[in-house]
C-alpha cells in the first residue's frame, strides 16, 4: 500500500504542472500579442502568484528569453519602419523643390501686387498734392541755382589756391636766394 503522504505529493505535482502549463499558455499569448512578459503581469494572467514564477527557474528563464525575443522583434520592426531609402529621400527632395517653386511663384505674385498698390498710392498722393508739385519744381530750380553757385565758388577757390601756391613758391625761391647771400 502507498504511503499517505505520497498521494498529497502527486496532487501537489499535478497542481504545479497545471500552473506551469497556465504560465506557459499565458506567456505564449503575451508574446503573440507583442507584450513583454514581465513576471507580475504574467502571474496575473496565468492566475498564479509571482512567487510561483520565481520559485520555478525554468519558467522565469523562459519568460526572460521570450521578453528578449519580443524586444528584439519590436526593435527590428521599428528599425524597418524608419529605414530611409534613397528613393524616399529623392521623393522628399522633389516634393521640397516643387513646394519651393510654388512659394517662389506666390512671392513673385505678391511682390507684383504690392508694387501695383504702392504705385496707385503714390499716384493718389501726387494728385492730392497738386500744389506740392509746383513747390517741388521751385525747390528743384533753387537747388540747381545753388549747385551752380557752389560750382562757381569751388572754381574761384581753386584759382585762389593756385595763385597762393605760386606766391609761396616764389617766396621760397626768394628766401633761398637771400639765405645764400644773394
Amino acid at each position: 500500500m502507498a504511503e499517505p503522504g505520497e498521494h498529497l505529493v502527486r496532487l501537489r505535482r499535478a497542481d504545479s504542472s497545471a500552473k506551469a502549463a497556465r504560465v506557459l499558455a499565458a506567456l505564449d499569448a503575451m508574446v503573440a500579442a507583442g507584450e513583454s512578459p514581465q513576471p507580475a503581469v504574467l502571474a496575473r494572467k496565468a492566475g498564479v502568484s509571482r512567487r510561483f514564477i520565481y520559485d520555478h527557474p525554468e519558467l522565469r528563464a523562459e519568460a526572460e528569453r521570450r521578453a528578449v525575443e519580443v524586444t528584439d522583434r519590436q526593435a527590428a520592426d521599428t528599425a524597418a519602419s524608419i529605414r530611409v531609402t534613397t528613393a524616399s529621400l529623392r521623393a522628399d527632395l522633389e516634393n521640397a523643390k516643387a513646394l519651393n517653386h510654388r512659394l517662389e511663384s506666390q512671392l513673385g505674385a505678391l511682390k507684383h501686387r504690392l508694387g501695383e498698390l504702392l504705385g496707385h498710392q503714390v499716384m493718389a498722393d501726387d494728385l492730392a498734392a497738386g500744389s506740392t508739385r509746383a513747390q517741388s519744381e521751385a525747390t528743384g530750380t533753387r537747388i540747381a541755382e545753388l549747385e551752380q553757385m557752389l560750382f562757381e565758388a569751388r572754381e574761384a577757390l581753386a584759382q585762389s589756391t593756385e595763385g597762393l601756391e605760386a606766391a609761396r613758391q616764389i617766396n621760397r625761391e626768394l628766401m633761398a636766394r637771400l639765405n645764400r647771400g644773394g
